[in-house]
């Protein structure tokens, strides 16, 4: 019997005033006979702490704690993937001018417009991995899914857009019909603490310029755009976190104060938005204009590597000419070669033009 991986999956989102925000949802892939040993060794990184959660503990000053969780991560995980829509409104209408009500309600429906785009690319990559069960974190509160068995449904209403994305690509066979969504508890799942991990160190560098949670794993995942599945730079050139943070396990007060990853500020401040995402949101951008500029940049492309080839052959042929003459005067490449004189003295080229003054 083929041993086919199992993922685990959890969410991430930056969405503040002034910055084009960023939807992450995070997976972890683990070999089916691992998956045990995995979740044993992500319970012992989670110590004596009542469940796990990477934001919880960040602010509590326990890094040391998400610091083993990635290591986890990293050691037992065939590979992470994270599938970022960026910026986070990415093919939604901008933000309407009317109450406060609906603002918020806009800014939800933004987040689930990039929850599904970012789960249903999650899902076709996952497939593409072999990956028949796949848990996710349940949105819903005991209480919802208390009412939810009440009233004899299988699912809490919170959960059931996951399972219309999930439905839509088997519906077009996009993915297997072996591969299962399975809503789950994440406060007592050690496969998912280790996808918080993943998807917090992904969005505390995107948040505040700070890989160096991120390169903890970085040699085992990747980041896709969520509309086109392209691979996008988290950290290029290895952004170093702002002054003042440089130690992961000293906090300054700028990162004291830093919302939860999934709450929305609604305060009027202006976000920073770092380089990291800049370069995120130029990337995603790249990735999904239209094909036919897509083909004209190659085109270009391939044009300056031509010109490039041809300056150096150019260069190579001058270095590979002989030196000029005592004289000083240069040999010139292009001339015909001359008739020696005491073969050909005194005669004259047919039908040679003469020459005015």
């Amino acid at each position: 019997m083929p041993n086919h991986p199992t993922a685990f999956v959890d969410e991430s989102w930056l969405q503040q005033r002034g910055s084009p925000g960023a939807y992450l949802m995070a997976a972890v892939i683990i070999d089916q006979d691992d998956v045990a040993a995995a979740e044993a060794a992500a319970s012992a990184a989670a110590g004596i702490h009542d469940g796990y959660h990477s934001s919880v503990l960040y602010h509590r000053g326990h890094v040391g704690t998400i610091e083993a969780m990635l290591d986890v991560v990293s050691g037992h995980a065939g590979w992470s993937v994270v599938s970022a829509q960026v910026p986070l409104n990415a093919g939604t209408r901008d933000l309407p001018s009317h109450s406060p009500q609906h603002a918020r309600s806009h800014l939800e429906s933004q987040r689930e417009h990039a929850r599904q785009v970012s789960l249903e690319r999650l899902l076709r990559y996952l497939n593409s991995q072999r990956v028949r069960d796949v848990y996710l974190e349940s949105r819903a509160s005991p209480a919802e899914w208390q009412q939810a068995r009440d009233a004899g449904s299988r699912l809490p209403s919170t959960d059931r857009n996951d399972i219309r994305a999930y439905r839509r690509l088997l519906d077009q066979g996009t993915i297997s019909h072996r591969m299962r969504l399975i809503h789950v508890d994440g406060r007592n799942d050690p496969g998912l603490w280790m996808a918080d991990a993943v998807a917090w160190s992904a969005g505390r560098a995107i948040r505040a310029d700070e890989p160096q949670w991120w390169n903890r794993i970085a040699d085992v995942a990747t980041v896709i755009e969520a509309t086109t599945g392209a691979e996008l730079r988290l950290n290029e050139r290895g952004a170093a976190p702002p002054d003042g943070e440089r130690d992961p396990h000293n906090l300054s007060q700028r990162a004291q104060t830093m919302f939860s990853p999934t709450a929305y500020s609604a305060s009027p401040e202006t976000h920073h938005v770092g380089a990291i995402l800049q370069s995120l949101v130029a990337q995603a951008d790249q990735a999904r204009t239209p094909a036919s500029d897509q083909l004209t940049r190659e085109v270009l492309g391939y044009v300056q590597h031509i010109a490039e080839r041809v300056e150096q052959l150019s260069e190579t042929v001058n270095q590979m000419l002989p030196p000029a003459s005592a004289s000083g005067a240069a040999p010139n490449p292009t001339a015909a070669p001359q008739p020696r004189r005491d073969l050909h003295d005194d005669v004259e080229p047919a039908n040679q033009p003469d020459i005015g003054e």
